[in-house]
C-alpha cells in the first residue's frame, strides 16, 4: 500500500509541475501540515473523553454484555470450524468498540482477533474468516462516529452530529455489499 501512495504522491507532484501549479502544491502542503499539527490537541482531547466513556462502560460490564450478544451474529457470519472461543471474543469486542466509536480500543482487539484467526489459516494466506473480519472491521458501523463529530466540531459545524444517520446507512450498505462479494470470491477461489 505504501508503494501505491508513494506513486500517487509522485504523480501528483509531477503533474502539478507540468501544469505550472508547483507553488500551489507547496503552499497547500505547508498550510495543511500546520492545520494537522494544530488539530492534534483538540482531537486528542475528544479521543481521551470517548476513551474514558468506554472505560466506564468496561467497568460496568456493558461492553462484555454487548460482546456476548454480538457473538450470536458472529457465529452466523463466520465459519465455526475455524473460529476459536478466543477469536470470537476478540471479534465481538472489536465490533462493539467500533459501534461505540472508540477505534483505538477496537484496534487492540482487532490485532488479537487476527492472531487467533491466523492459527486456522495457511501461512501467508488469509482464511475466509480473516477476510470477513477485515471487511467488518473496515466497514466499522458506528453509532457514535466520534472522530468525525470531533473534526466537524473543530471546524465550526452548526450541527456536528448530523452525519450520524448517513454514516450508519452507508456503513451498513458497504458491509452487506462487501459480505456478498467476499462470499462469492471465497467460493470462486475454493473452486480453482
Amino acid at each position: 500500500m505504501s508503494k501505491v501512495w508513494t506513486a500517487i504522491i509522485i504523480i501528483s507532484i509531477v503533474f502539478a509541475i507540468f501544469c505550472g501549479n508547483a507553488s500551489n502544491v507547496t503552499n497547500s502542503i505547508l498550510e495543511n501540515s500546520q492545520k494537522a499539527v494544530d488539530n492534534i490537541p483538540n482531537i486528542t482531547g475528544m479521543l481521551c473523553f470517548w476513551s474514558g466513556i468506554f472505560k466506564i462502560f468496561e467497568g460496568t460490564s456493558v461492553v462484555e454484555k454487548l460482546a456476548d450478544k454480538m457473538s450470536v451474529i458472529i457465529k452466523k457470519l463466520f465459519d465455526k470450524n475455524s473460529l476459536s472461543k478466543e477469536a470470537e471474543k476478540y471479534i465481538s469486542l472489536n465490533i462493539v468498540s467500533n459501534i461505540l466509536g472508540v477505534g483505538n480500543a477496537a484496534t487492540v482487539n482487532g490485532i488479537k482477533a487476527i492472531k487467533e484467526l491466523s492459527k486456522y489459516s495457511k501461512e501467508g494466506v488469509a482464511s475466509d474468516n480473516m477476510t470477513k473480519f477485515v471487511l467488518i472491521n473496515t466497514a466499522s458501523i458506528q453509532i457514535f462516529p466520534t472522530s468525525m463529530i470531533s473534526l466537524r466540531t473543530l471546524y465550526g459545524s452548526a450541527n456536528p452530529a448530523k452525519i450520524v444517520i448517513p454514516i450508519i446507512v452507508i456503513s451498513v450498505i458497504a458491509l452487506v455489499g462487501g459480505l456478498i462479494m467476499i462470499n462469492i470470491l471465497n467460493k470462486v477461489m475454493r473452486e480453482e
